[in-house]
């Protein structure tokens, strides 16, 4: 079995993810109920309370999804389920998946994409994937693909790429030291956000990596 972890700017909640910059969306399940008939559940996070009404907003006025509805609200999280339109449906990658073999693992969207982990049963699947992908004109970008061990066999982390670059660099600055080497505003300098940011994207990396793990 493979490991293929790439980002794709798919049409399905993209907009909105990039209209509202500090939502984050983590896919939980696309099913179809008939033949036109498609829907998607997912959590989203946002820094901001008034964030949540920006994205609710911006997601009416896409394309690809309409009849949002918010089902549950926990912490600082909240589960949506969208319609795919004709045009979610016909770029919906699901039954791609499945025509390959392949199992989407996790599939995290923000305003750069959505970053995506999925194991194929081998590379031929892999790269019809991304022909699918070319023929829709979905911008795909490969970041890696590699054998699955006994090791990641659960499915591994699906911290999102600003999640992992905080925490690696609140190891190497020091910041988990005691006493800490530096301040949490310091390790936002040190990532070019705020103080704030650096917080939340610090917090949600710890909390995915134990609800993972643990």
């Amino acid at each position: 079995m493979l490991i293929a972890v790439f980002t794709i700017q798919h049409p399905v909640l993209g907009g909105a993810l990039r209209a509202v910059p500090s939502a984050e969306a983590s896919w939980e399940e696309t099913y179809s109920s008939d033949d036109v008939l498609t829907q998607m559940l997912f959590w989203v996070t946002c820094e901001e309370a008034s964030d949540f009404d920006a994205f609710e907003e911006a997601v009416g006025e896409t394309s690809a999804v309409r009849n949002l509805v918010e089902f549950a609200e926990v912490d600082d999280r909240r589960l949506y389920r969208v319609d795919f339109t004709e045009e979610g449906r016909r770029t919906n990658l699901m039954s791609e998946f499945i025509g390959v073999g392949a199992v989407l693992q996790s599939a995290t969207g923000t305003a750069d994409g959505w970053r995506c982990r999925v194991r194929f049963p081998d590379r031929e699947g892999y790269r019809r994937l991304f022909e699918v992908c070319e023929a829709h004109d979905i911008p795909f970008r490969f970041e890696r693909i590699y054998e699955q061990t006994s090791v990641d066999a659960d499915g591994g982390s699906t911290l999102t790429d600003p999640q992992r670059e905080t925490l690696l660099a609140a190891v190497e600055s020091g910041y988990l030291d005691i006493p800490r080497a530096v301040s949490l505003a310091e390790l936002g300098e040190r990532l070019g956000v705020s103080q704030r940011s650096a917080s939340e994207r610090f917090r949600r990396g710890v909390k995915k990596l134990i609800r993972e793990h643990l």
